[in-house]
């Protein structure tokens, strides 16, 4: 079976010095190889991250992440300056953390969720009764459900300054004064929402953050679900508001935004494949590449006209294409889906959504 090509675009090679750096720490070239390991050139990269905010060049950090060549460089360039805003080992300051929160609600359309939680302070004792703070010392917690938006318009410089404790209150203010971000249902099917719950953390230089000791879900994540989805409930609204584990602010954005993907591809899959079973049989399937950077997925019957429905699964640059991929056929295979195609090149979605789906 031919896979579709990769239909993102990434920056050229050459063009951007932290890329290059980070390219060289994935294949460094030959006589690099000898003179340093791994661990050197990811200090290194760390280092050029933080000389940069120290000297207020955040465009040129943001423009950075733009220019990575392959999914693999951007993550490695994320780890890096992730680091770098945590200020370094000896940082007495807050680090801060988003935990990504997915929304799946339905109802009345033109419904609303709300952007802000009424008791905060009940989630932040969810987590200590399972000890998801571990040995944190001070903990916040802000009451918005922001959107990805505007955690990433968060100033990196006064990040790394939290941590290094040297940001001014006014300045630690601010980066909690967030915006809440309230859901609109544009339906009364389930859609599917990200927002983010954003907060910082001070543990004592030598023990585990709270981003490590939260990392396992499974322990606090139901209690959290059912805490956080009753105080966004409204009338007219059926809703499950699902956490994911905390990360650092551009981590969190990645993985929740990949969780979001997830979980609105299956919701679809479910949707329009229990449809057409009941409706019209079993459907012709379509995977293709599209140039707008996403995963098309396309269900059409055979027997009735113009029965298309198709989804795009958008791709963050952390993935990888392969992997995003065989998940997707894996999904379809347990459906036990009979009719499955893929497009062998990069598809225009106007197309793809009006073409006809080629038979085995």
């Amino acid at each position: 079976m031919n896979l579709p090509p990769d239909p993102r675009c990434f920056a050229a090679l050459g063009g951007d010095a932290f890329a290059d750096l980070a390219c060289q720490l994935i294949e460094p070239p030959a006589a690099v190889q000898t003179v340093e390991g791994p661990n050197a050139r990811m200090t290194a990269l760390v280092e050029r991250y933080a000389q940069a905010l120290e000297r207020k060049e955040e465009q040129a950090v943001r423009a950075s992440l733009r220019a990575g060549p392959t999914p693999r460089a951007y993550r490695a360039m994320v780890e890096a300056l992730e680091r770098a805003l945590e200020g370094g080992p000896a940082a007495v300051g807050a680090r801060l953390f988003a935990i990504p929160v997915v929304i799946v609600a339905g109802g009345r359309a033109g419904a609303t969720v709300p952007g802000a939680l009424p008791d905060v302070a009940r989630l932040r004792d969810v987590l200590a009764q399972h000890a998801a703070l571990g040995p944190v010392v001070n903990f916040g917690l802000g009451n918005a459900l922001c959107s990805a938006e505007a955690l990433s318009a968060l100033p990196l410089t006064q990040v790394r300054a939290l941590a290094q404790g040297a940001a001014a209150d006014a300045q630690a203010d601010r980066l909690f004064d967030l915006p809440p971000a309230e859901v609109h249902l544009p339906m009364s099917e389930a859609s599917v929402h990200l927002r983010f719950l954003a907060g910082a953390a001070v543990s004592p230089a030598d023990a585990p953050s709270f981003v490590e000791t939260a990392s396992a879900i499974s322990t606090w994540g139901v209690a959290f679900t059912r805490e956080l989805s009753a105080q966004l409930q409204s009338e007219g609204v059926s809703l499950l508001a699902i956490p994911r584990p905390p990360a650092p602010l551009l981590s969190a954005q990645a993985s929740g935004a990949i969780a979001a993907e997830d979980l609105a591809l299956q919701a679809f899959v479910s949707r329009e494949l229990r449809r057409f079973r009941s409706e019209v049989g079993e459907p012709d399937v379509a995977i293709a590449a599209l140039s707008s950077g996403a995963l098309g997925l396309r269900l059409a019957s055979v027997f009735v006209e113009n029965r298309v429905f198709v989804h795009e699964r958008r791709l963050q640059p952390s993935e990888d294409w392969a992997g995003v991929l065989g998940e997707v056929v894996q999904l379809l295979e347990e459906c036990r889906i009979e009719n499955l195609h893929l497009e062998p090149g990069v598809m225009d979605p106007a197309a793809f959504r009006a073409g006809t789906l080629t038979r085995h």
